[in-house]
């Protein structure tokens, strides 16, 4: 009723009437009485627990659209026909696979367990694909799920989760471990959880010869004149070295006097 701007939903509606010829007519209230009936029938229910108890998206319909929507696409289809593949070639090394060839000999040419199952020639084990024997599909299972672009290189236990969602191995959780250890893109972009150090400082000037020294031991040498270690003594200002045959079990004791008598 009065000049202001609209918003979008009032100018929409705005252009909607344009349309139209219309006249708005007001009606009092008194003499709305039949549509009024219509609203206020007696047998109505007030309408006071109409919505207690009501679930809006229901556990079986998300289920269901999820199950609709799973596909094998790009690489891990190429995957799966591989494990096919291999399953059917069998591996004698892995133990896992001894195991599931003796359940496909007893109990004729399926594998059924309570754990195990085989479907289509797939070794399942708790409903999830087995990759069994072979280093070059685990790596690009797990590559799949760590390296590329919409995995956005996670940590361990975020890669064991996504890896464990189809796929299962032995001791899948430390090759997860060690793949994400040597990643080279995880390693150089790694978060440094440590204080920063302070800055580097030259080493004090001695202001004379022989006044600061250090000294180290050369041990476990060939025997020689009966010794089998050296003591290297070295000044700090000349680099003037000492070196002084021992023996590799010298104590502090012995040390000491061999540095007093020869230094």
């Amino acid at each position: 009723m009065m000049a202001k701007k609209l918003n979008r939903r009032q100018a929409h509606w705005s252009l909607y009437l344009a349309c139209f010829d219309f006249k708005l007519t007001h009606r009092p209230g008194r003499s709305m009485g039949k549509p009024d009936a219509l609203s206020r029938r007696p047998d109505h229910g007030k309408g006071t627990s109409d919505n207690e108890d009501m679930v809006l998206l229901q556990l079986k319909l998300l289920a269901i659209q999820a199950l609709e929507g799973i596909q094998s696409e790009g690489p891990e289809k190429g995957i799966l026909r591989e494990i096919h593949q291999g399953n059917q070639k069998g591996n004698q090394e892995e133990p896992v696979a001894k195991a599931a060839r003796e359940l496909r000999q007893a109990s004729g040419k399926m594998v059924r367990s309570v754990e195990w199952s085989e479907d289509n020639g797939v070794l399942r084990f708790r409903g999830k694909i087995c990759v069994l024997g072979n280093a070059d599909l685990r790596r690009r299972v797990v590559s799949l799920c760590h390296d590329t672009k919409v995995a956005g290189h996670p940590r361990h236990w975020k890669t064991l989760e996504l890896v464990s969602r189809d796929y299962w191995w032995p001791q899948m959780s430390r090759y997860i471990g060690q793949y994400i250890g040597t990643c080279d893109l995880c390693l150089r972009t790694k978060l440094i959880r440590q204080a920063p150090v302070g800055k580097l400082h030259p080493l004090w000037i001695p202001d004379s010869q022989w006044d600061t020294l250090s000294v180290d031991f050369v041990v476990e040498l060939p025997l020689s004149s009966g010794h089998d270690a050296v003591m290297t003594v070295v000044d700090s200002v000349s680099k003037q070295a000492h070196f002084i045959p021992t023996h590799t079990t010298v104590t502090a004791e012995g040390a000491a006097r061999l540095f007093l008598q020869q230094v």
